[in-house]
Formats: C-alpha cells, sequence, structure tokens
C-alpha cells in the first residue's frame, strides 16, 4: 500500500468480475452467430485479427469489455462510442 494508506487505484482488469467476461463473450458469440458471421468476418469487419477474436470467444482475453464493445460496433449492434 502506498504511503499514507491511500488505496491504489483499481484498474478494469482488477474490477471485472469473472461472470462479466463470460457474459459478454456469450453474447459477442450469440449475436456473431445469429448474424451468420465467421470469425473470418467478424475480424475483417473491426480490423481484429481472427486470432484475437478467436482468444477472445475463449475467454482467454481479459478485461473483455473493450474487445466485446470493439467487435459488438462492428457487427452494428451497439452504436459506436455508446459505452
Amino acid at each position: 500500500m502506498p504511503e499514507g494508506g491511500d488505496r491504489p487505484a483499481q484498474t478494469e482488469q482488477e474490477t471485472e468480475h469473472p461472470h462479466d467476461t463470460e457474459d459478454l463473450v456469450r453474447l459477442v458469440t450469440l449475436i456473431r452467430t445469429e448474424q451468420g458471421w465467421t470469425q473470418t468476418r467478424l475480424a475483417d469487419a473491426t480490423g481484429v485479427p481472427e486470432s484475437e477474436i478467436a482468444r477472445f470467444e475463449a475467454a482467454e482475453i481479459v478485461p473483455a469489455k473493450p474487445m466485446a464493445m470493439r467487435l459488438l460496433e462492428g457487427m452494428g449492434s451497439i452504436e459506436p462510442g455508446l459505452f
């Protein structure tokens, strides 16, 4: 702990609950498959490497929210900059 008893600032990675990550991964995967998109198409639409999308869908990327928002925006599921 820093001098003076102040708590260090928490990062998003420290505060994102594992269930939040699971929910975001499920949401992106569900929307992608409902729209008939492959990981390749999503990669092309978002500029995110397909390998990163695969890692995201395997819940290997934490925090998940920034990536989820980028992928959802790319699929037209949310307005850019909404979150």
